[in-house]
């Protein structure tokens, strides 16, 4: 073989050109094959990016869910310089329908280090199970161990989305038509539904809900607004309060305007290390004025009675 045809394409000699007498015609080599499965590798790698990211995005979500990995994010706020101040903002989350703002300014992880549960059954003198009031439960785990502190505070946020509820059905009734049904849930008495006009009063009712976005947060009530009879008692009343709570009290009363109805809030509210927390819904001066609990402390300023 000639050295210089060495590295010459190959060629082949195919019938046609073997009659022909022609030269061998050459053959083209077949293009190299992609690898298999290389296709398969670059999926998987997209995938497996793509699972990190989402991963990395739980994580980060459940992270700053919980404050970091097996640290529980603190419900409660800074606290404030006022005990109006505290009430004022109560008002303003929940006109902004910000359920977990208005729970921000309640005391609620600062509850559990300074109310004191043997001066409460000293002052109250019985015990149950089931003791609460307004839907607070006044029966607290005392065990130090974090699944009994989470259960205390579940339920102080059930007393505050109850005592919420109870609020709001406050602001329904001025708006209501039936007024044996609203009677009835005034009074907190059953209504006995005859026939699917009390079904259909019911369902109309339940409709009906405040343009809380256009409340109006007016006037914070003084002393000097109540009778003066209320006061007799009123250091008295604190005093109690305070032993309970293991702070300073104040009862304060805001004027509040919704769907053109005049309200007055009555709140509670119990200071710690020099930060003011709401404590309860309700204060002194709405039990005075015989306002009902499931009024939540709030009150139709006009069929309010303890105004001087």
């Amino acid at each position: 073989m000639d050295a210089n045809n060495m590295n010459a394409t190959p060629v082949t000699l195919t019938p046609e050109s073997a009659q022909a007498g022609g030269n061998p015609a050459p053959v083209t080599p077949a293009p190299k094959s992609r690898k298999k499965g290389s296709g398969r590798f670059l999926f998987l790698l997209i995938g497996l990016v793509v699972g990190i990211c989402a991963t990395a995005a739980v994580v980060l979500v459940l992270t700053q869910i919980k404050g970091g990995f097996g640290k529980t994010v603190k419900l409660e706020g800074e606290g404030y310089d006022t005990p109006e101040e505290a009430v004022t903002a109560y008002a303003e989350y929940l006109k902004a329908g910000d359920f977990d703002g208005i729970v921000s300014t309640f005391a609620m992880e600062s509850r559990e280090e300074y109310f004191s549960v043997e001066e409460f059954y000293e002052r109250i003198n019985m015990f149950s199970p089931a003791l609460a009031n307004s839907g607070q439960l006044y029966v607290m785990l005392l065990n130090d161990s974090d699944f009994a502190t989470t259960i205390n505070l579940e339920n102080r946020r059930s007393y505050i989305s109850t005592n919420v509820f109870r609020q709001l059905m406050m602001m329904m009734v001025e708006q209501a038509d039936d007024e044996e049904l609203v009677s009835s849930i005034e009074s907190n008495t059953t209504f006995t539904i005859s026939d699917d006009d009390d079904i259909e009063a019911i369902m109309d009712f339940l409709d009906i809900f405040p343009k809380l976005e256009d409340m109006k947060i007016k006037d914070i009530l003084d002393e000097s607004d109540f009778k003066e009879s209320f006061e007799t008692v009123l250091n008295q009343h604190n005093k109690g309060k305070e032993k309970t709570w293991g702070g300073d009290i104040e009862n304060v009363s805001l004027e509040l305007k919704i769907d053109g109805e005049e309200y007055i809030l009555f709140m509670t509210c119990v200071c710690y290390d020099d930060r003011w927390y709401i404590a309860e819904f309700g204060n002194y001066y709405s039990l005075a004025g015989n306002v009902t609990p499931l009024a939540a402390g709030l009150c139709p300023k006009d069929s309010y009675k303890g105004l001087d």
